[in-house]
């Protein structure tokens, strides 16, 4: 998601001490420290440090513009000078996207404070290889989410301390972890408590409960109703905020099935800011799961041009590079990723359904072991040893039947929604169980299966009878009125 890195050479970036906001406008800290108190300078406090201080690179060059225009500042530079790149900074692990400290389809980081030193020219380089030649030939691709609204002048102007929580809220959003989505709520909801008219902030709020289901144990039966509701108050308020009509289109699709609805909101989102890059990562990845690969192809480019650094992007385009028919660069660029960021969530889940596509056993176990240890996860972890167990004995069938097992003890635990478990039997052939547990999947709301027609792994049910009619079940309900 959206995030921005000091020293990044893109134009708006967040600066992360008064010694570097001072560089960014060449003077000492005590002369910006009076400029914030005396003239407005935006400067933003970092929740849970104390002193602790950032500002965006675009709201301090729009305040020099304005400042130098109404002669507000001593003798302002003729531009914002250029800081030379700082000291290579860490690359932590622990952060989500670069550059928060601490991730549609993205699944949930779990982070450690491992730290890697690299030099610039290793860093630069690690970026070319990574995000490729057009992080450096865009270099006003990426924008902050906390512009408001974004590419639009605004409707209203919210309370000060409602924006700072706004920000506040922000920060804790991009970090993808279920304590500081629950502190983004928190900070969203001061925010409209401040200022209940406050578009932006109920667009956040929404977003938060968008990726709860993904990120924490918040249950979608939870997560998206509340997301709905919040995402409609935001529509009301300023129908022409992107990030309302994109954080709105979330759970039409993957809760209420209601497709051409959802599709509409995303392109609505475009429309309003052609520029924001979560609308298009999130149009890609519902596209995907409809199985239209090249439509969601186009969509996942869109926004990695605009966001070079996401590894949610990044990632998920791998994915669908991979079910458009492009196996070995997908695989390449998730094992580049994989390399950079070595305790990133999504790349583990995405290499072991490659893995298992491709009929790579070894790596699936392998990978599926990982995603276990990474997330906590005890079904996973069941599943790689019953897997390993199986794969040894029994070969592929032995694996397959091994697996079921696991899948529907947890089943009939209430611990899953049986959609793993009807893949599971069509591949052993238990075409009848098959169609029984993709009908617990749709009770249970599991957006899965709104891919049946696309997963190859159903094709041989195709003609059954009762697939059929799960088929026609489910396309009625995408496509109803």
């Amino acid at each position: 998601m959206t995030s921005r890195t000091v020293g990044s050479t893109a134009e708006n970036r967040r600066i992360d001490s008064w010694k570097e906001i001072a560089a960014f406008f060449g003077r000492d800290e005590r002369t910006v420290k009076r400029w914030e108190k005396e003239r407005g300078l935006p400067v933003h406090r970092l929740p849970g440090e104390r002193g602790g201080v950032f500002a965006w690179s675009s709201e301090l060059t729009a305040w020099l513009n304005s400042a130098a225009v109404n002669g507000k500042v001593d003798d302002p530079p003729a531009a914002p000078p250029i800081s030379p790149p700082p000291a290579p900074e860490p690359i932590a692990s622990s952060a989500p996207d670069p550059p928060t400290p601490a991730a549609t389809v993205a699944a949930a980081p779990h982070f450690r404070n491992t730290r890697i030193w690299i030099t610039l020219a290793g860093l630069m380089l690690a970026a070319a290889l990574l995000y490729g030649i057009r992080f450096f030939s865009h270099p006003h691709a990426r924008r902050s989410v906390a512009e408001s609204p974004r590419g639009i002048a605004p409707h209203h102007v919210p309370d000060p301390e409602a924006r700072e929580f706004y920000l506040k809220g922000r920060y804790y959003w991009n970090r993808r972890t279920d304590a500081s989505l629950h502190q983004a709520i928190d900070s969203f909801t001061q925010a409209v408590v401040h200022d209940s008219e406050y578009a932006q902030a109920y667009a956040g709020l929404a977003e938060c409960y968008d990726i709860m289901p993904e990120f924490s144990s918040m249950p979608r039966s939870e997560a998206f109703p509340r997301a709905i509701a919040a995402a409609r108050k935001a529509v009301a308020l300023d129908d022409s905020l992107a990030e309302a009509h994109r954080a709105l289109a979330f759970p039409l699709f993957y809760w209420e099935w209601k497709v051409p609805a959802a599709l509409s909101e995303y392109q609505r989102a475009i429309q309003l800011d052609p520029r924001d890059e979560e609308a298009h990562h999130w149009y890609a990845t519902s596209l995907l799961t409809l199985g239209r690969y090249q439509e969601s192809m186009v969509e996942i480019d869109k926004a990695q041009q605009l966001n070079p650094a996401s590894r949610s992007i990044l990632s998920d385009q791998a994915l669908i590079r991979f079910w458009a028919g492009d196996p070995a660069t997908a695989i390449e660029k998730l094992r580049e990723i994989e390399r950079a960021e070595p305790e990133f969530f999504s790349v583990p889940r995405y290499l072991a359904g490659i893995a298992f596509a491709q009929k790579d056993y070894r790596t699936f176990i392998d990978q599926t072991r990982r995603l276990a240890a990474m997330s906590s996860d005890e079904q996973m972890a069941a599943i790689a040893d019953a897997a390993q167990a199986g794969l040894s004995k029994g070969g592929e069938r032995g694996m397959l039947e091994a697996i079921r097992q696991v899948q529907e003890s947890y089943f009939n635990k209430g611990q899953s929604s049986g959609f793993e478990l009807a893949r599971t039997c069509a591949l052993l052939g238990r075409k009848q169980e098959a169609v029984t547990y993709l009908k617990a999947a749709i009770a249970a709301h599991d957006y899965m299966v709104l891919n049946i027609s696309a997963d190859q792994t159903f094709a041989s049910l195709s003609g059954d009878p009762g697939f059929e009619e799960v088929l026609r079940q489910i396309t009625a309900r995408m496509y109803r009125a």
